[in-house]
């Protein structure tokens, strides 16, 4: 059965790959001895993609209060592989270039993506960055909108739900790397970036190429000084808003240790007040950065992958708090086999409720290095909880895990040297990684990277959770407007906690009845839609 497209682009001749066979199946629950009971069994549906006319690179999914999906990506010249230029899949990079990311929304769970232009009337000039795209709301449900050029971060902000964006400040941050935005109160904005401190019309900050943190309470249109954010040598991360508390955290790494640092005194304007708890220790990160995530009750969930030589065996690992990141949980493994595993990224719903997906190798590589050479493939794996904070009687999670995507989604080499991969001409057309989020119905899906179509640049995917747990056990109205008391958005959810399973291949048997004394027997069945 082939792949349906979605949201083509317009003069595109790509035809796209079938992804063979039906919904990825679902694996078995794993529980380890003393663990909490196993959730129901996780499956995925098709993945698709979103566009076959635009570049995919380093994709961040965002899930609004009302359910519409957000989905930017970017054609960043960085993730141009030079060598497969000649193919035919390169013109998604070429036809429809704009200098700038791109953002698409989907009102249907995916189903069918549109792209929302950004090009400034009537000159059709960049509104702002060309990479690392970044989304944030505030308690208000004003969207913001990050990107970052070679010398600058741009703040956008959008009253109607990512259709449309306003330009609020070119040079939100100045002389950038890779930038991390989360959002507070109605026009509380927060900047993570390695920079040198500073931002329109704000003198810089102590020099040097280091991380910085810096806050805006007009909407993004100014920006205090960078205050330094990582103390003790640790790497910049991402950052997310407690919006009962206000506190901002910040995922950390350094000297063979995970932390968090925690801004408790934000709202009033303290950012140089940061106290720092160890997550782990003997950490030894394949991936450039942590990914973590907050439940409507603020407790704290991150993911991280090991490469085998500190105190942890390779793979994919997680942990938790349950009081505002002072302590943390014993990291529990997440993934299962020996096979290479990196670039986890974790998407939280309600309380003890956390999806987990990264990219796998089809084995182990030599010293886990995803630039190895070679016609491996790499697969999306994902595995789902609603034990992450323990159950009656145990601290130690469960999880069902599942392949989501059946056939790979890049084969061979993931450069991980940031930007000298182009020079040194090792393929980066992943960039450095790929996001999930938990839609509106209690799924979790991915936005991720797929160079299958032979090209200069990887190609914009999407999966998503098709039967297994629910990631949401509540039964909020969709469209709820958040509040300054959750940790998070909330979302509507099916009744029962247990999603049904979905997708090309999910055909479910109705119970058969006996009639006329046993003479005939009726069997029907149906399918469940998504």
């Amino acid at each position: 059965m082939k792949l349906a497209i979605v949201a083509l682009a317009a003069g595109s001749l790509l035809a796209a790959p079938a992804f063979v066979g039906g919904a990825a199946q679902a694996a078995a629950p794993r529980t380890a001895a003393g663990a909490c009971p196993a959730p129901a069994a996780l499956s995925f549906a098709q993945p698709t993609y979103v566009d076959k006319g635009r570049a995919g690179g380093e994709p961040l999914v965002f899930t609004y209060p009302n359910g519409r999906l957000l989905y930017s990506a970017h054609a960043g010249t960085t993730h141009f592989f030079t060598p497969e230029a000649p193919n035919p899949g390169t013109s998604a990079f070429i036809e429809n270039y704009e200098g700038q990311t791109y953002i698409w929304t989907s009102d249907d769970n995916g189903k069918t993506w549109q792209f929302r232009p950004r090009l400034i009337a009537p000159e059709g000039a960049p509104l702002s960055g060309f990479s690392d795209p970044e989304f944030a709301m505030d308690s208000a449900g004003t969207l913001y909108f990050s990107e970052i050029n070679l010398a600058n971060v741009a703040v956008s902000s959008s009253k109607d739900k990512g259709s449309t964006y306003n330009l609020e400040n070119f040079f939100g941050a100045i002389l950038t790397d890779r930038q991390w935005m989360e959002a507070d109160r109605p026009g509380e904005l927060y900047f993570v970036a390695n920079a040198f401190g500073g931002g329109t019309g704000i003198p810089p900050g102590p020099t040097g190429l280091n991380p910085y943190i810096s806050k805006s309470t007009d909407g993004g249109k100014t920006f205090t000084s960078g205050v330094l954010s990582a103390k003790g040598g640790d790497g910049e991360g991402d950052i997310r808003v407690d919006k009962k508390t206000g506190t901002v955290y910040q995922a950390r790494r350094g000297g063979g240790k995970l932390n968090m640092g925690a801004f408790r005194k934000a709202r009033s304007g303290d950012l140089t007040s940061m106290d720092v708890s160890t997550v782990a220790d003997g950490v030894q990160m394949l991936a450039h950065w942590p990914a973590f995530d907050l439940d409507p009750s603020g407790n704290l969930y991150i993911t991280w992958d090991e490469n085998g030589k500190g105190a942890r065996d390779a793979g994919i690992w997680m942990a938790t708090s349950t009081d505002q990141a002072r302590t943390w949980s014993e990291p529990v493994k997440v993934s299962t086999g020996e096979n290479t595993a990196i670039w986890p990224w974790i998407g939280v719903g309600d309380n003890g409720r956390a999806g987990v997906m990264w990219l796998e190798a089809d084995k182990k590589l030599p010293n886990h290095d995803a630039q190895t050479a070679g016609t491996h493939g790499w697969r999306i794996r994902g595995a789902a909880t609603t034990t992450a904070l323990g159950c009656s009687g145990s601290k130690t999670p469960s999880f069902s895990v599942a392949t989501a995507t059946k056939e790979p989604i890049h084969t061979g080499t993931i450069c991980q040297g940031g930007t000298t991969c182009q020079a040194m001409l090792i393929d980066r057309r992943l960039g450095d990684y790929f996001s999930v989020d938990v839609d509106g119905t209690g799924r979790m899906y991915a936005g991720y990277s797929d160079t299958r179509i032979p090209g200069s640049v990887s190609l914009p995917g999407f999966v998503r959770q098709a039967g297994g747990p629910s990631l949401l056990a509540s039964k909020a109205a969709p469209g709820k407007k958040p509040t300054a008391t959750t940790g998070q958005p909330p979302r509507a959810t099916p009744a029962g906690g247990t999603l049904p399973t979905t997708g090309a291949s999910a055909q479910l048997p109705a119970a058969g009845a006996l009639l006329l004394l046993g003479l005939l027997l009726a069997v029907r069945s149906r399918r469940v839609s998504a």
